[in-house]
């Protein structure tokens, strides 16, 4: 085989490896909603069509060497047929070469669902605020209906899925709407691919008889597509302010009588007493907080089971997250400024198998337990939080440091949720 060929080769499937490589991104938006899809005939009809080309000068024996050949790119989670590559596009590039090197694709394009038009039904249960219903031009995501209000689209990469069992192809992505009245509410939208590559929405996929829209994190590690059936992880009723909801669920829709209904699954969602007395913690969900350096900090919803849950929590500076397995320990409760509080110790254990700790005051303030952070292994010399003992209104937290065991007293600020160190 002479050496010509062996370059021609390798520079036609590593054009081709870049032209599948290629992707769009989504709009900035909800975490973890990242990644596209592309058709896996269109991947193998680009292959065959580039190979194809070259097996028009060569021996055949050639491409059979190579150690790409024509394999296919592997499946990604979330889809219920082998039809996603692992980095996919929404629409084929054009090739670089030259028209008489290579065959065109009888393929369709697929329209991008972020620069497309669509007559959208109306917004379950917040039409008023969204102004969905009617026809409406997406460009790069984005749509604006009525002033002050946003719609958009495309932030999960479309999933391609059979969801209403006849031929022809199906996908998945959400639309979110927004709006200065602080609704920020994500939806699930089915697509129908003509086949001519254009697309016509189905409807919105979340249709549960408890609630219209759900508390849910949407992405592709979260959802999956089995006979039809779009399964997704969901926390609660969505609601415009407040704290998170947190009872973890796992529902199931699909398309039935030209709607999505639900299929599987719980059909309600439940909160735990506001009598902390009556509360399992070791079952039920919390709220952890996290404090940060900068005096910032956030909410997780940690859904606990026999003492175990598990959060994805922030690693920082745009690294993205980190999913940890958490346990509770015993609780104690405290007199506070605002009634009583509840202390956890909760340990933290990273997939590396390192481990950290946090001191929990729980307090009612929503439908679940909303934890303070009061105090962290790993900051002011503390080595592990041993216990935390009520007595009175003072805490005292036995702790290991670098100097060795100490004790610290506790007690609760007189101007909101935070407790002081006295001692």
């Amino acid at each position: 085989m002479s050496e010509n060929f062996d370059n021609l080769l390798n520079d036609a499937l590593a054009e081709f490896d870049a032209v599948e490589r290629s992707s769009y991104l989504p709009a900035p938006g909800a975490p973890a909603v990242r990644h596209t899809v592309a058709v896996r005939r269109r991947v193998r009809l680009t292959a065959f069509s580039v190979a194809g080309a070259l097996l028009i000068a060569v021996p055949i024996a050639a491409y059979a060497a190579s150690p790409r050949g024509n394999n296919s790119p592997p499946n990604l989670i979330g889809s219920a047929s082998p039809v996603v590559s692992a980095n996919p596009t929404p629409s084929l590039a054009p090739s670089s070469a030259s028209p008489s090197s290579a065959p065109a694709s009888s393929a369709p394009t697929v329209a991008d669902p972020r620069n497309a038009t669509l007559t959208l039904p109306a917004f379950p249960g917040m039409e008023d605020g969204c102004r969905a219903k009617g026809t409406r031009t997406f460009v790069n995501g984005t749509t604006t209906p009525a002033e002050g209000t946003k719609l958009v689209i495309g932030e999960l990469a479309p999933i391609r899925a059979d969801l209403d069992g006849v031929p022809g192809d199906e996908e998945l992505t959400t639309i979110r709407c927004q709006n200065d009245g602080s609704v920020n509410v994500t939806q699930l939208l089915a697509l129908k691919v003509a086949s001519d590559g254009a697309l016509t929405p189905m409807g919105y996929v979340i249709n549960s008889a408890d609630t219209p829209n759900v508390a849910a994190t949407f992405s592709r590690e979260a959802i999956t597509v089995d006979d039809g059936v779009v399964r997704l992880a969901v926390y609660g009723p969505y609601q415009t302010n407040g704290w998170p909801a947190c009872d973890r669920q796992v529902r199931g829709y699909a398309f039935r009588d030209g709607v999505f209904r639900q299929v599987s699954g719980p059909t309600t969602f439940k909160a735990p007493s506001k009598n902390f007395h009556e509360v399992d913690f070791r079952n039920t969900g919390l709220l952890m907080g996290r404090a940060n350096p900068d005096g910032s900090g956030r909410v997780y919803c940690v859904p606990m089971v026999n003492g175990v849950g598990e959060a994805d929590l922030d690693n920082g500076d745009d690294k993205g997250t980190t999913n940890y397995t958490i346990t509770i320990g015993g609780v104690s409760f405290a007199d506070a400024s605002d009634g009583e509080a509840t202390f956890a110790i909760l340990t933290l254990r990273s997939p590396s198998g390192e481990t950290s700790q946090t001191l929990q005051s729980f307090q009612q303030d929503g439908d679940y337990p909303l934890g303070w952070e009061v105090l962290r292994s790993g900051t002011n010399g503390v080595k592990r939080i041993e216990k935390a003992e009520v007595s009175g209104k003072t805490v005292q937290v036995t702790v290991t440091t670098n100097s060795g065991v100490q004790v610290w007293s506790y007690r609760p600020s007189a101007t909101n949720q935070a407790w002081q160190r006295v001692s």
